[in-house]
C-alpha cells in the first residue's frame, strides 16, 4: 500500500525536498556538451516526431524567348521517426536509515542517482559519432553517419568524411574544409558550408586547440600564418568519445540535422512503502537522439 506525500509526516517531507535539491545538483544534461553539439528540441505532447527531407529542384536553365517554361517536381527525400525511449532508476532508503544518517550515505545515494542520469544522458548521445563511422540504427539513407557515398535522391553520392581517414592535423582540417566546401543537395547543386564546431574527446583537446588557436601553423617552423584561425571554429572537448583518435567538425548547434529530442525532462516521483517502512525514489527522463540529415557534419576515425 503507498501512501501519499500529503500524507506523509513533515520529516519525510522535508526529507523528500531536500535530497531532489541533493539530486538536482548532480544533473548537468541541460548545461554540457550535448546542447552544444546537437539541435536540442521538445516533442511537447506529442508521442512521436517525424522528420522528412525533400529533394531540392534542379538548375535553373535558360528560357528562350516565347518558349514554355521548363518545369520541375520535388522529389521525397528520408523519413526519420523520433520515438523517445523512457530511462529510470531508482534507489529504496529505510526510516532508520533516515533518521540515524550520520555520514550522509542517503544524500550520497541521491548524488549517485543523479550522477548516473547524467553518464546515461550523455553517453547515449556520444554514441551518435562513437556509431557514426558503422551504425545505420535509425539511418534516413540506409548508410552510417560519416560515409564517402551518402546516396542523393537525384543520382550520384556525396561524402562528408574522407576517403581514407586521418589523424587531426593541418593537412586533415584541410582536406575537411575542402569536402565541406564540395557538399552538395539532392539535386547535385553545391550547398557549401564552413563548420563553426571542432568536436574532440579530452585526448586531443590540446593539439585541437594549438591547431585553431595559434598565431602561426604548427606543423612548420617557418613562421607561417595559421589561417585557420579566421575559420571561427570552436573547440569542444567531450569526456565521453571513447576513440582518442575521432574528431569531427559541425556546423552550429540548430544549423545542422543532428538532433535530440525531450520527451520528458528530468523529474523524481516519490513514494512510500508503508510495509518496509521506507521511503522510495526515482528518477526519470524520455528522450531520443539521432539524425534527420548528415550534411553540415563531417567525420574521421582518425588514421
Amino acid at each position: 500500500m503507498a501512501t501519499y506525500r500529503a500524507n506523509l509526516p513533515d520529516l519525510y517531507l522535508s526529507r523528500l525536498a531536500f535530497l531532489d535539491d541533493v539530486l538536482m545538483d548532480e544533473i548537468d544534461v541541460e548545461d554540457g556538451v550535448v546542447p552544444k553539439v546537437f539541435s536540442i528540441r521538445n516533442m511537447g505532447n506529442r508521442p512521436m516526431v517525424r522528420t522528412t527531407t525533400v529533394a531540392s529542384f534542379g538548375q535553373v536553365p535558360i528560357k528562350a524567348e516565347t518558349a514554355n517554361v521548363t518545369y520541375d517536381e520535388l522529389a521525397q527525400g528520408y523519413d526519420v521517426t523520433y520515438q523517445a525511449d523512457t530511462y529510470a532508476l531508482a534507489f529504496k532508503t529505510s526510516k532508520e536509515a533516515l533518521d540515524d544518517e550520520q555520514e550522509e550515505s542517503v544524500s550520497d545515494a541521491a548524488r549517485a542517482l543523479g550522477a548516473s542520469f547524467t553518464y546515461s544522458y550523455n553517453l547515449d548521445h556520444a554514441n551518435v559519432f562513437i556509431n557514426g563511422f558503422s551504425s545505420t540504427t535509425g539511418s534516413p539513407d540506409g548508410s552510417a553517419l560519416f560515409v564517402t557515398d551518402h546516396a542523393l535522391v537525384g543520382g550520384g553520392t556525396n561524402a562528408n568524411r574522407a576517403t581514407t581517414h586521418s589523424d587531426l592535423s593541418t593537412s586533415g582540417i584541410r582536406e575537411a574544409l575542402n569536402i565541406c566546401g564540395d557538399t552538395v543537395d539532392d539535386a547535385g547543386k553545391l550547398t557549401p558550408w564552413a563548420p563553426k564546431i571542432l568536436l574532440v574527446p579530452r585526448e586531443l583537446s590540446w593539439l585541437a586547440k594549438e591547431l585553431i588557436h595559434s598565431t602561426d601553423r604548427s606543423d612548420t617552423a617557418d613562421r607561417a600564418t595559421n589561417v585557420f584561425k579566421d575559420d571561427q571554429l570552436t573547440v569542444i572537448s567531450w569526456q565521453y568519445l571513447t576513440d582518442p583518435d575521432a574528431w569531427f567538425l559541425l556546423d552550429a548547434a540548430g544549423k545542422h540535422n543532428i538532433r535530440s529530442y525531450w520527451r520528458e525532462h528530468p523529474n523524481t516521483i516519490h513514494d512510500f512503502d508503508f510495509d518496509a517502512t521506507a521511503m522510495k525514489v526515482q528518477i526519470r527522463g524520455r528522450w531520443k537522439r539521432g539524425w534527420s540529415d548528415y550534411r553540415r557534419t563531417w567525420g574521421s576515425a582518425g588514421a
